[in-house]
């Protein structure tokens, strides 16, 4: 295949008129790179301006590399990545999430980094536990863009409103409920304390380990939560319900996994919603009021369910057309000071202490509010367990499913909890 250089092409075509309109009109990465990679990732309107605005800069200084960047909300873009990876067409690097890691490099949908690292792939100032994060059975696979944890997010108008102080590092779903009536009771007609995690697999993931139980066998993979713990959580966010701390069930199941613009916090119909760190950036830029932050609730015993892992990951797909050029965009997106200057925190803290040092003068009062929520939780939160394996991205969406007919009131909690689990094992089961 014949390759253009771009700079000799620009010299000879500055000598027509027409060559030079051309440029003009369509500009310098209108011409051959000798590398096209194709970066897709799942996003929102401010993490796709910074993206697109990193792939610019990076284009800019690797004239023999074109980025082309494609971006979904976070269901379409695993609906359209199953599809690509069914069709042997997946960009080259992608954005992933640490649940779902083990299920892709089990399915053999992403390429290992080894080769790479230490050549087109400069690792050297990655936090060792960061890389880690991203090794499966021995094997990098996964890059982290930065550290994250869970977050509730809070309306400190509302809060202040009703006269509401609490421990954001020590509170519990006991607090969770009293404070979300209180302010249920102070505010207008319509906003409630707090959105209803009925059916967040997330707050439910932190519930178990809460309870001292690990989802997944490590040996076998099996998942291993009983009937009763999920009829726990369950009963637990029904009477935080009936309280009148959260909308009405029906409300409720209409928003499951919403968009940001769609959060109860964002809205204005809740005072709490239940996100990631790196996700404060991107909400309080839809939002007029202060947000606050607070870990996810304690349990009264006060054992936390929070944990600290990558925020999203970068990875490098087996349907890559140039490994080279794809990790040498990978080194920069999390390494370059010029590209991680854009990124910001909106994903996560950075990895690279260079980063993080060079982003420190310059953060906004929200990016600021993500760093001091991460400092705080440091020493309070759960211990890390290893990725899932494959078919726990089909159990959450399960989870999801049932615990919306516990929303619409059409199922029993035992029964319904009887069912999440006979069907999680048989995902399980079926997955090897």
């Amino acid at each position: 295949m014949t390759k253009i250089d771009r700079r000799k092409f620009m010299k000879a075509a500055a000598a027509t008129t027409g060559a030079v309109a051309a440029v003009s009109t369509m500009g310098t990465q209108a011409f051959a790179a000798d590398s096209t990679i194709r970066h897709f990732w799942w996003g929102n309107p401010s993490r796709d301006k910074r993206t697109f605005g990193v792939i610019e800069v990076f284009n800019k200084k690797h004239a023999d590399i074109e980025v082309i960047g494609e971006t979904l909300s976070f269901p379409d873009y695993f609906a359209k990545l199953t599809t690509q990876v069914a069709g042997g067409n997946m960009p080259d690097v992608i954005q992933q999430g640490y649940g779902v890691l083990f299920e892709y490099v089990d399915n053999g949908a992403l390429k290992p980094l080894d080769e790479f690292v230490g050549k087109s792939l400069d690792l050297s100032k990655i936090d060792k536990s960061a890389l880690a994060a991203g090794t499966v059975n021995g094997k990098l696979y996964a890059v982290s863009i930065g550290a994250n944890s869970h977050m509730a997010l809070t309306n400190t108008r509302l809060f202040d409103e009703a006269g509401i102080t609490f421990d954001p590092f020590g509170w519990t779903y006991d607090d969770v409920k009293s404070i979300g009536v209180e302010i249920s009771k102070a505010s207008p007609d319509g906003v409630f304390g707090t959105d209803d995690n009925t059916a967040n697999y997330q707050n439910f993931s932190d519930f178990v380990g809460q309870k001292g139980v690990t989802m997944f066998n490590a040996d076998t993979g099996d998942y291993q939560v009983s009937a009763e713990l999920v009829e726990e959580y369950w009963s637990m966010w029904t009477a935080i319900r009936e309280a009148g701390a959260t909308p009405p069930g029906k409300a409720s199941a209409g928003l499951i996994k919403p968009p940001m613009a769609e959060w109860g916090v964002v809205t204005g119909q809740t005072a709490i919603s239940y996100a990631w760190s790196n996700q404060l950036v991107g909400a309080q830029g839809l939002v007029q009021d202060k947000l606050g932050t607070a870990m996810y609730p304690n349990t009264p015993a006060m054992t936390p369910g929070s944990i600290v892992q990558p925020s999203q990951f970068i990875c490098l797909t087996r349907d890559t057309v140039d490994g080279v050029a794809a990790t040498t965009y990978m080194s920069a997106f999390v390494n370059d000071t010029d590209m991680t200057a854009i990124l910001g925190l909106e994903r996560g803290i950075p990895a690279n202490p260079d980063v993080r040092a060079a982003l420190a003068p310059n953060l906004s009062e929200a990016e600021a509010a993500s760093v001091a929520f991460f400092s705080g939780i440091q020493g309070k939160t759960a211990t890390l367990p290893p990725p899932p394996p494959s078919g726990a991205n089909e159990i959450e969406q399960t989870f999801e499913r049932i615990a919306t007919g516990i929303l619409l009131g059409q199922d029993s909690i035992p029964e319904a909890a009887a069912n999440f689990i006979r069907q999680a094992g048989f995902i399980r089961r079926r997955a090897g």
